[in-house]
């Protein structure tokens, strides 16, 4: 999980203008928005898929771990950002890994 830094707060037009700005990041970095979910963008890279899902300033990453840390690095070209490492809560639900799947309960 990712923290970005320095958003657009305190302008009454700051969440579209930080979402069109990432928004359009992501798709120069080739990752498609979900139809059903504006903030679920995923990309498959050879066979591995990545998937993105962003909230507010944090963004959740799941993939491979060597594709996750070149879509880190690239975010880092952009945007100020902290790893805050594996995700264990989001949203109010606990995430588990088991056996190579994660899980929310």
């Amino acid at each position: 999980m990712c923290r970005l830094k320095k958003a657009l707060y305190g302008l009454k037009k700051a969440p579209r203008a930080w979402y069109s700005r990432i928004d359009t990041h992501l798709e120069g970095m080739d990752f498609k928005n979900n139809e059903a979910d504006p903030n679920l963008y995923f990309i498959v890279i050879g066979e591995e898929p990545l998937i993105l899902v962003l909230y507010l300033d944090d963004l959740v990453i799941t993939g491979a771990k060597g594709i996750i840390e070149h879509c880190k690095r690239n975010f880092l070209v952009e945007f100020e950002m902290k790893d805050i490492g594996l995700v264990h809560y989001f949203l109010g639900f606990s995430v588990w890994k088991e056996e190579g799947h994660f899980f929310l309960g």
